[in-house]
């Protein structure tokens, strides 16, 4: 009786963990965002908001994020762009660096 509890109590622990939903996070020093605007540093809204800025985006690849608000894990929708990005923000958090589009 004394060993049934116990076995007993890990297959239970067993079943609640493999039923859980599992969610990947995003990567470390990344943040899901919703954004106005998302391209390069060619597009005319972001160029000219960088320079206003005085912020160089020379030598930024790929996407960034303009008018970003971060998006928390439940509840929220975007919509304009869904994004993940990178950590690194420029001109007073204005600008997002490093964003990959994500689903919802």
């Amino acid at each position: 009786m004394f060993f049934k509890l116990p076995l007993l109590a890990t297959a239970f622990l067993a079943t609640l963990a493999a039923a859980a939903p599992t969610a990947s996070p995003p990567a470390p020093g990344t943040t899901n965002l919703c954004c106005s605007t998302v391209g390069t540093n060619a597009n005319p809204v972001i160029s000219t908001l960088a320079a206003l800025l005085g912020v160089s985006l020379t030598g930024i690849l790929g996407n960034i994020g303009v008018g970003c608000t971060v998006l928390t894990v439940l509840g929220n929708t975007c919509s304009n762009t869904a994004v993940n990005c990178d950590s690194s923000q420029l001109g007073s958090g204005l600008i997002n660096v490093g964003c990959v589009p994500i689903t919802l």
